[in-house]
């Protein structure tokens, strides 16, 4: 299977970009899930 990668984005804080994209992982098995804030690194 070749991998893909997914990103989800927004320049403002309070969105759901963590929750949208937990969700997503959950149901892509086997999945790597890796959140990242540019704002407070």
């Amino acid at each position: 299977m070749k991998a893909r990668s997914v990103a989800i984005l927004s320049g403002k804080g309070g969105t759901g970009k963590t929750f949208v994209s937990v969700n997503l992982a959950s149901v892509s098995a086997p999945s790597t899930y890796i959140d990242c804030d540019a704002e407070e690194p």
